[in-house]
């Protein structure tokens, strides 16, 4: 009988366990999804508040640290609104998952494209994984990683620096 309340108890508290972590993927969720509202709106200012201003940061592209902080993703975001008249942000496949109470891990597939006035613009694909934790209760992206399924094309000066940068 013991063992049948200890059992029983178990998957109580096991089931309270998942549904927190999933309330905690899903709160992750809506943070990537309003970062990519932000971008698509070119509301740029407001997509450069997720990254994390915590010490580690980073950004890696196609196996490089392509922003070494937050700072660096900042300033290439407003690069990006300084020449861009569009921009298109689209996540699919996407999968959140928590890792515990205040970080998750989100992997997709992600689809840019960019418009430049009077230049036509560029357009670039592949995966992405974004680690997210929970700061002063916001969900701020701490670090994360794009492979594009081929070299980004004409990538606009300013848009990203061109060499890897050593991490700080």
């Amino acid at each position: 009988m013991l063992l049948a309340l200890a059992v029983a108890s178990a998957g109580c508290a096991g089931d309270r366990a998942s549904g927190v972590l999933d309330t905690i993927a899903g709160e992750a969720r809506a943070a990537i999804d309003a970062y990519v509202d932000a971008v698509n709106a070119l509301d740029l200012d407001s997509a450069s508040t997720f990254y994390s201003d915590a010490p580690g940061f980073q950004w890696v592209e196609d196996g490089a640290v392509r922003y070494g902080s937050a700072r660096e993703a900042r300033e290439s975001l407003a690069a990006l609104g300084a020449m861009a008249s569009s921009t298109s942000l689209t996540l699919s496949d996407l999968s959140v998952t928590a890792l515990g109470l205040g970080s998750a891990v989100a992997n997709c597939h992600f689809d840019q494209q960019i418009g430049i006035e009077g230049r036509g613009g560029f357009s670039y694909s592949g995966a992405m994984t974004i680690v997210l934790r929970n700061e002063d209760g916001r969900w701020l992206f701490a670090s994360g990683h794009t492979s594009t399924a081929s070299p980004v094309p004409g990538r606009p000066e300013g848009a990203a620096p061109t060499e890897p940068r050593e991490r700080p």
